[in-house]
């Protein structure tokens, strides 16, 4: 995935979160399936520029405007969280260990 197809996803996904909509009422209100809209989310595919469209219309915004969204410190934790659903517990336990590591180091 190219550094564009991430900041789109990203910036869709932080779009959602700033309206504090959940995943079904953000894809209801732009017309496109929640199997979908939730696949950009965890960016397992990217947006044709027909449901960027729709996001935008949506939202009355323009692509310019969706791409300068930019994540706070409160959008990357939410972030983290989604990125860790689904792991398996080994995965889990190797993720606590990662971060007990950056918490002990100096950077």
């Amino acid at each position: 995935m190219t550094n564009f197809q991430k900041l789109i996803n990203n910036s869709i996904k932080t779009l959602r979160s700033k309206t504090g909509l959940s995943q079904e009422k953000f894809s209801e209100k732009c017309s496109i399936s929640t199997d979908s809209y939730r696949n950009l989310e965890h960016n397992r595919y990217t947006p044709k520029a027909s449901t960027i469209d729709k996001i935008c219309k949506a939202f009355n915004i323009t692509i310019i405007e969706l791409l300068q969204i930019t994540n706070n410190s409160s959008d990357l934790k939410e972030n983290i969280i989604s990125a860790l659903d689904g792991l398996t517990d080994t995965q889990l336990c190797l993720v606590e260990d990662f971060i007990k590591t950056i918490r002990t180091r100096k950077f």
